[in-house]
């Protein structure tokens, strides 16, 4: 059989360029064998950085430098080619679009140029931006704003303005990404009136553009852009960048305005840019402009047309094989990829192909969570959290076709799994971390170094809440967060944390318990009910209503005060009435009730919900929720198993009392009362007032089974900051640390300690949370405003069944009913307001409380024994007399 002679010619041409390349691996070879001969660890090292530079495919090379040298650099020399070094890694690694391999790169290099302090070294060219933008790339815009700031400075004290100015687009960028114009347009200002290069004035022309973009302002968006292309006479090697840039967004705007033809004619100049000038780099870009083209065939109608360009899409992000077969272990943290994914589910909805979008969703949410393991930044976390609440609601609609009305409990189970990973999941996060450091702690020098790290921001922190210069304490908390983040990255990923599973959570769910766990999105509500084992999920088609009602009912009617509630008790009811049937439906007489909430359904508490739409003037008679069931709380499932399967050590009752008004020193009677309630009944240590402090928390957090804290509470600053006044001194939420020993409850005596900012996906940022994440594994703390009398019965009630070995929840909810029970002043008094506040947040549990000995049993027992002493001697005097 003979070859065509063209196919003779290219294997001859390959065997050609394969021997060439043999000859050039061997030359390069025998030259590093003589400089490791020579000991010359400098030339050593720069030869392997040219000889990748010349050979891209031989990125392997390049990686195993560091195993292959035969001693460490002894000099700043030998240090700096080792920086070069691990710089260039970092760069290779995030050509060849392995963004989480560049990005460990660039932070070793960030950490050797300080240990090393090789100020010679091009650190902001090389290090800072290269890092901050991998950082903004995947979302983490905290620590890329953290290196931005630190890249200006050096530049500005270089004197280098055009090179700052840059930066201040790269910061805009970021602050842009969070959602934060006002920041993103000031660090526009500050780079225009720096720069001088036309070029840089150019990119920071676009990121204006895209400000107005984001504003809607569509029209002065599109125009600023077309008046900075006009300025480039052509397209050349150094514009084209920049180019791109613009042509994506004029791309997006005549996208978001439904001008499809318009759209695709911007994204495949950009994609032609990309081709001309970059055809070995930016495959990010590259694949982001196919996936807004596969955008515009969906909209267009043409789902196959689509589909191959998706495809393509991930062939050029490595994800798909030759054939278009996702590997889903290749899926990496890639935000391009989630909506790669996202777009390729919609498309296979179009074609009614309902399970090949599932599938891609949930490669979607995979995703996601590769990029979430990278992030140490808890706010990062929680914005993460938030962006995939829409990816998670439209996964939940096409599993629920599924299950309704087959109620096949595959797709349920599917449902309870996608469900968790929607919400609390930084709280895991934080409640894993801390239990991991207490096991480490004394053992291990990261776990020390990580707590000194903690300790100094929470005091940074509170002096920057405390004094009127923030600046220098914010700068301060910066520093130290991105060293802690550096600190954890080696932890976070010996310890990856295992898919959530319906598998591993059902068996944590007793039989006698009925589980309710909501996800209210944008379109839709769920509730996946869990009973003996089994999922049932009810859905809601109108979210939008749902959650206005639930904000009329906590706004009008708990935060405001009782007014309202007394002013229409007939609304009040009705509201209560249809809020009840939305997020339950009915309820059998004598369930026990775990309530998992999301988003304001956190703001509510289900006892006082209204279960009969027929209205009785007579309050005392309304039919109330906690009439037919018992009701506790929990963040996720997750998080419940996690604060439950640790050891406490710690034992007996601690109370904390401020019972006197520190302004006028005025005494709080209610607060007086409660303590004397309590201590009749729980015997304990009890501290007031001035013995209440800091030292004095933290002492009783750690030697406790229950710690009482009974005081005031509030919101502080402009970020709410959840707050605790003990007296002369504050505690804020942020102080909260871990514990190796932690009551097994808390509670918390206070108005709104279960009150802050909402974190959709996470829930309610309060002082609750706050001792879950540090491994308390149940609090009782109040949603709004309490009225002190009330409280300090109900409290003092709890405290009674506490006593006779009931649980927590059993407690609670036998102190509300002893309430409505017992006759009041009014019958106003009966209104939710006066007595619901008070929730129980996590395990309910049976807690090991030693009763107090009242006088009255010291009678009886002194009574019992003077007639046991006179018996004996009436005894002992009639046998002598015998």
């Amino acid at each position: 059989m003979f070859l065509p002679a063209k196919r003779i010619y290219t294997l001859c041409c390959l065997l050609f360029c394969g021997l060439i390349s043999y000859a050039q691996d061997a030359a390069t070879q025998q030259q590093l064998d003589g400089l490791k001969k020579q000991n010359n660890l400098t030339e050593w090292l720069y030869t392997r950085i040219d000889f990748t530079n010349n050979h891209p495919q031989a990125l392997s090379f390049l990686m195993e430098t560091q195993k292959q040298m035969w001693r460490q650099p002894a000099n700043d020399d030998e240090r700096f080619a080792v920086l070069t070094l691990i710089s260039s890694q970092g760069y290779d690694q995030l050509q060849a679009g392995d963004i989480l391999s560049s990005i460990n790169c660039y932070e070793q290099a960030y950490a050797y140029y300080y240990k090393y302090k090789l100020a010679q070294f091009d650190a902001v060219e090389y290090i800072f931006k290269p890092l901050s933008n991998n950082y903004t790339r995947l979302g983490d815009y905290e620590r890329g704003i953290f290196i931005q700031q630190k890249a200006i400075d050096k530049l500005i004290q270089l004197d280098d303005a055009d090179n700052a100015a840059s930066v201040y687009n790269n910061m805009a960028i970021s602050y842009y990404s969070m959602g934060n114009r006002t920041l993103a347009e000031d660090c526009v200002a500050k780079g225009q009136q720096l720069a001088k290069s036309p070029a840089v004035r150019f990119r920071l022309q676009n990121m204006q553009a895209d400000i107005l973009y984001d504003k809607g302002d569509y029209v002065n968006s599109a125009a600023l852009l077309k008046q900075n292309i006009a300025s480039q006479k052509n397209a050349n090697a150094d514009n084209a960048g920049m180019l791109i840039g613009a042509y994506t967004t004029l791309g997006n705007i005549n996208l978001k305005v439904n001008r499809l033809d318009e759209a695709q004619q911007y994204f495949d100049k950009a994609l032609t840019l990309i081709k001309t000038y970059f055809p070995d780099s930016r495959q990010r870009e590259k694949a982001n402009l196919m996936a807004q083209l596969g955008k515009i065939e969906r909209l267009r109608k043409h789902p196959q047309q689509a589909l191959d360009i998706l495809n393509g899409a991930l062939r050029v992000l490595r994800i798909n094989t030759v054939n278009d077969k996702v590997q889903a272990t290749d899926i990496y943290g890639e935000n391009n990829l989630v909506d790669i994914f996202r777009e390729k589910a919609l498309t296979y909805l179009l074609l009614g192909r309902d399970g090949r979008a599932l599938d891609n969703l949930r490669y979607a949410l995979l995703a996601t969570d590769k990029i979430r393991t990278e992030f140490a930044d808890d706010k990062t976390k929680e914005r993460l959290q938030q962006e995939s609440r829409e990816l998670v609601e439209t996964t939940l609609a096409i599993a629920y076709n599924y299950y309704h009305p087959s109620g096949d409990q595959r797709y349920a189970n599917l449902m309870l799994e996608i469900c968790e990973q929607s919400k609390a999941r930084t709280l895991a996060d934080q409640i894993r971390k801390n239990s991991r450091q207490m096991q480490g702690r004394g053992k291990d020098t990261v776990a020390t170094r990580r707590l000194y790290l903690e300790r100094a921001i929470i005091y940074d922190q509170k002096m920057a809440m405390t004094e009127k210069d923030k600046t220098g304490y914010e700068k301060k908390i910066a520093t130290l967060k991105f060293e802690l983040a550096l600190l954890n990255k080696n932890d976070r990923r010996q310890n990856t944390v295992a898919p959530i599973s319906a598998k591993a959570l059902l068996p944590h769910i007793p039989d006698s318990l009925h589980v309710v766990e909501y996800f209210v999105g944008n379109y839709m509500a769920y509730a996946i009910n869990i009973y003996h084992g089994n999922i049932y999920v009810r859905r809601n088609s109108n979210a939008h209503a749902l959650k206005n009602d639930i904000d009329r009912m906590v706004g009008t009617y708990y935060r405001n005060g009782p007014a309202a509630m007394l002013n229409s008790p007939k609304q009040f009811f009705q509201l209560s009435y249809n809020i009840y049937w939305d997020l339950l439906g009915s309820v059998k007489t004598g369930e026990h009730l775990l309530i998992i909430p999301d988003d304001v359904i956190g703001y509510l508490s289900f006892d006082g919900l209204i279960t009969d739409n027929k209205y009785d003037p007579a309050i005392s008679r309304w039919p109330y929720l906690i009439k037919k069931a018992t009701i506790t709380y929990v963040f996720s499932l997750n998080t419940l198993i996690q604060n439950k399967a640790q050891k406490l050590n710690g034992n007996g009752f601690s109370g904390l009392f401020i019972t006197h008004d520190g302004a006028n020193d005025k005494p709080i009677v209610a607060v007086n009362q409660e303590a004397a309630s309590i201590k009749q009944l729980v015997a304990g240590n009890y501290l007031y007032n001035d013995d209440v402090d800091i030292k004095a928390f933290h002492y009783a957090f750690g030697n406790s089974s229950a710690l009482h804290i009974s005081t005031h509470a509030y919101l502080s600053g402009a970020d709410k900051e959840p707050t605790l006044d003990l007296g002369k001194e504050k505690l804020f939420l942020f102080e909260l640390l871990a514990s190796r020993s932690k009551p097994q409850l808390v509670v918390l005596s206070a108005c709104r300690t279960g009150d802050g900012l909402l974190a959709k996906g996470e829930g309610i940022i309060s002082l609750s949370r706050g001792f879950s994440a540090i491994g308390t594994p149940a609090t009782v703390a109040s949603l709004w405003n309490v009225n002190d009398q009330t409280a300090a019965g109900i409290t003092a009630g709890m405290y009674a069944g506490l006593a006779k070995n009931q649980s927590t929840g059993t407690a609670l909810h036998n102190a509300k009913l002893n309430w409505l029970n017992t006759q009041q002043t009014s019958d106003t008094m009966y209104l939710p307001y006066y007595w619901d506040s008070l929730v129980l947040m996590g395990a309910d549990a049976v807690l090991p409380l030693k009763p107090a000995h009242s006088y009255l049993v010291l009678y009886i027992i002194l009574a019992g024994v003077t007639l046991f002493i006179l018996s004996f001697l009436i005894w002992r005097k009639t046998r002598m007399r015998k």
